[in-house]
């Protein structure tokens, strides 16, 4: 439980293992992430200095810029994700919220986005960890409007009479569905309902009217003039989302293996729970198949795992962090 709910065990927990029942243990992980998490910001002061200088400006371009400037802006942020993961490996060692840590941990696989802008990372960092243990419609939408995601998937480029498929397409595969439970016209026309959908330069979200396709729309075999967010409630209507966030959360924290009967049960009360991410885990961590000797030590630990594992059990300090 403590390795699977969080990166485990501390060394001066080791002592009160014995004396409380898993689900005490899980009731008292669930209580000690309670807490909203802090906001990260690693930004360079420089970066942070340039966005208000030319938001002064206007709206210059960033290839305005002198070369040399451009090279500093990619350095800073280069550097600036680099403190942004090690400020956050940090927080998985030392903070007594593991089970939120560890949640938001997987989340950040779910919801892959690879962004060398450092104001943008930590704004989808900081969503993922907020709603870790919370609704994961919630958290869907929010990351959909994330400036981190539209650029990773190129929605700053879909615009009307000339839609940008990428977004649509991961939101389906990806997100909510998975391969195999739509058909590309779904994909064509949710690409429609997503036009217009962008982040300024300080990460925000933007909608660009003048850039969104008003018209009608049909997905998954609905129809109206939908904009984006009416598209992913559509893809939360359907049972498939919860079976594929379930199965997806099962192979995480429980076995490889799926278990078909357990996943439907589960994603049967996650779908009829309105996706509440905390009741979902209570069902898994608390079941007593949880701890079958069939899942136990079969998962094999990523690198991030083992090295905060390892670092909340001995007392020791990374020469070279990076």
């Amino acid at each position: 439980l403590m390795w699977r709910a969080g990166f485990g065990p501390a060394v001066e927990q080791l002592g009160d293992l014995s004396g409380f029942s898993p689900k005490q243990f899980f009731k008292a992980l669930v209580k000690a992430s309670d807490k909203k998490p802090a906001y990260i910001d690693v930004a360079d002061d420089y970066l942070k200095g340039l966005i208000m200088g030319i938001e002064e400006v206007g709206r210059q371009q960033k290839k305005e810029l002198p070369q040399e400037d451009r090279k500093k802006i990619q350095q800073k942020n280069r550097e600036g994700v680099r403190n942004l993961n090690m400020y956050w490996m940090h927080e998985m060692v030392n903070s007594a919220s593991q089970l939120r840590e560890k949640m938001a941990f997987f989340w950040h696989g779910h919801f892959a986005c690879r962004n060398l802008n450092i104001f943008y990372q930590q704004g989808l960092l900081d969503v993922i960890r907020r709603n870790a243990l919370g609704n994961f419609g919630t958290m869907l939408k929010e990351v959909s409007r994330s400036a981190a995601m539209l650029n990773f998937l190129n929605n700053q480029q879909n615009r009307k009479d000339h839609p940008n498929e990428n977004f649509a397409r991961e939101v389906m595969e990806l997100f909510t569905l998975g391969r195999g439970h739509y058909t590309e016209h779904d994909i064509k026309e949710a690409a429609r309902a997503f036009t217009g959908w962008a982040a300024n330069l300080k990460g925000e979200f933007v909608f660009r009217r003048i850039q969104h396709d008003f018209d009608s729309k049909t997905v998954l075999g609905r129809t109206g003039n939908f904009d984006g967010g009416e598209v992913l409630d559509i893809l939360l209507q359907e049972k498939q989302t919860a079976k594929y966030i379930t199965q997806k959360i099962y192979r995480f924290f429980v076995n490889e293996k799926p278990d078909p009967e357990k996943i439907n049960w589960l994603a049967e009360r996650f779908y009829k729970n309105d996706y509440e991410i905390s009741k979902l885990l209570e069902d898994i961590f608390t079941a007593d198949w949880f701890y079958d000797e069939k899942s136990v030590g079969v998962l094999i630990k990523s690198p991030v795992e083992l090295m905060v594992g390892i670092q909340r059990m001995l007392p020791m300090k990374l020469e070279n962090e990076e």
